[in-house]
């Protein structure tokens, strides 16, 4: 397993993008590039960290215990700065929890009901582990979000949330747009920065 990197994720959309930004950056290219379904029950950490970036070493760290390979994960979000920075690392959590992610922006505008956007900020945390590397680093964009979906492209909340200085939520923009224009390729131009 020594020239893999193991992308410490199941979700299918955030592979995708990853993998985008590896290529798009000139990353790891002497790595084979594998995520986890290399691995028969391999399980999940608790993340149980209290930041964006602590949940991220999290998962770096409990897959490469597990499989000694070099590992990229992410862990992301949106914080609404006026709602105590809810839902924040519980993003995709209460999604799940209250059942999707048009749920979760409901309540956000029954807090606000006079409200036709909310401010928020997304952010992405990307931690890079192995033998002998550790490099954390964090990427945001701040925008709006909106009561109804708009667009159909993307995954989470792409349809809800319009980047400032934009007209257009990420599920409205073609691919190539939004991913450059998002909290992911952020993180990814920081990590790429300190990589090379």
């Amino acid at each position: 397993m020594k020239n893999n990197l193991l992308l410490g994720t199941s979700n299918p959309g955030k592979i995708k993008e990853i993998k985008f930004y590896i290529e798009h950056f000139n990353l790891f290219t002497d790595r084979n590039i594998i995520d986890l379904s290399t691995f028969s029950e391999i399980g999940e950490p608790e993340e149980n960290g209290s930041t964006f970036e602590e949940n991220s070493i999290i998962k770096s760290t409990f897959f490469f215990k597990k499989t000694n390979c070099l590992t990229l994960s992410d862990d992301s979000g949106f914080i609404v700065e006026e709602m105590e920075n809810f839902p924040g690392i519980k993003t995709a959590r209460v999604a799940k929890e209250m059942g999707s992610e048009q749920k979760v922006v409901e309540y956000i505008f029954s807090k606000k009901t006079q409200e036709k956007k909310i401010s928020a900020t997304f952010y992405c945390s990307l931690s890079l582990i192995g033998q002998e590397t550790y490099k954390v680093v964090t990427g945001n964009i701040t925008g709006f979000i909106i009561p109804h979906k708009k667009g159909n492209a993307g995954f989470g909340y792409d349809p809800f949330f319009i980047p400032l200085h934009s007209k257009k939520t990420f599920a409205e923009m073609g691919n190539k747009k939004k991913m450059k224009l998002s909290h992911r390729f952020e993180a990814f131009k920081i990590l790429s920065a300190i990589q090379k």
